[in-house]
Order: C-alpha cells, then structure tokens, then sequence
C-alpha cells in the first residue's frame, strides 16, 4: 500500500467493523482501515468512513443495478461524492452534483497511488475538485461528517462557483441530491 502521507485520524475502525466486512471488500479495503482507520487525506478531499452508517444512511439509493448489484460505501469526498467498493468492478465514484459515475480503479490503491503521482491536480481531473480548495480558503476545514454542496444544487440550475458551495453533513447531502436529481444507476 502507498503511504497516505497527509492522513488525519478522525477514529480507528473498531474491530466489529473489520469482521462484518471482511467478506465482502476487497483485503485491501480491510489493509486501509487497519492501518490508518477513519480520516481524512489529500488534503481533506477523501474521507474513508463507516461503511453500515453510510449503508444505513443511503444505502437504499446508491443505485447499484449492474453485477452483483453491491457498493459498499468506503470513501466519501469533500464534495459529497460517493466512493464504493463493487466486488467485480473496483473502486467507483458516484458523483452526485454532476448526476455520473466514475471508475476509479481495480482496488483502493488507485487514490493513493494518483495522488502520489499528480496532487491535487488528480482531484481537479478526475472529481472536477478545484472549487473544493478554493472553498476550504473561504470557509475553513470541514468537519469529518460534512462536504461542501453546491445551493442551490446544480440539477437545479445553481452555479458551479464556490461562493455557492456550502457546508453541510455529507448523508444528508446525499440524501437531499438524490430526491431531487433521482438516483445514478450504475
């Protein structure tokens, strides 16, 4: 595994995680939360969270219809995107602002691997993640549980500017894109 050199620990994955899930992500899905456990890194863009509060939270919009038809929540970013782990298909982002998907890789390596190689420049291409930064200038770092989110949201013809990025807890960020834009099936 790539060091996650900027991480911050907001907790450790209690072990009574570790075992519900072992079977059902990838080992090095199981090798992260070991090792660094819950927090956050690239500069406060990617949080590795618990799975079952986000399962429980959204998990019955997370749209998986292809495959198995599983995603596991394991990373969520600063602008309320989605990071799954889909046994059969890797590591995929569901970012809901844009209403798409994007496949990330064939394990969690991927992120830190890019960030290893491109920055913050990675999230800018990959998460369309410029205003994240500019936002963080303007209104600080965000608590673990929260991302920032475009108001109004842009399925609803807001701009995309960061004064137009506001803080908000991420599962209800979610929620509330999902019952306006529908849900991304992937």
């Amino acid at each position: 595994m790539i060091p996650i050199t900027d991480f911050v620990l907001h907790a450790p994955v209690p072990q009574a995680t570790i075992d519900a899930y072992r079977d059902r992500v990838h080992p090095e899905v199981i090798e992260l939360w070991e090792t660094y456990g819950f927090g956050t890194f690239g500069n406060g863009f990617f949080r590795i969270i618990d799975p079952g509060a986000y399962e429980r939270g959204i998990g019955d919009v997370i749209g998986k219809v292809t495959g198995n038809r599983i995603a596991i929540p394991i990373m969520v970013t600063g602008l309320a995107d989605l990071i799954t782990w889909d046994p059969g298909h890797g590591v995929v982002g569901i970012i809901y602002r844009d209403q798409r998907t994007t496949g990330i890789g064939s394990d969690v390596n991927a992120i830190p691997d890019w960030l290893d190689l491109d920055g913050d420049q990675y999230v800018v291409d990959v998460f369309d993640g410029a205003n994240f930064f500019a936002a963080q200038q303007v209104h600080g770092p965000l608590a673990f549980d929260e991302s920032f989110t475009y108001v109004p949201l842009l399925s609803l013809g807001g701009p995309k500017k960061v004064e137009n990025l506001k803080p908000r807890k991420t599962i209800e960020a979610i929620r509330t894109m999902v019952e306006f834009q529908g849900v991304i099936e992937h």
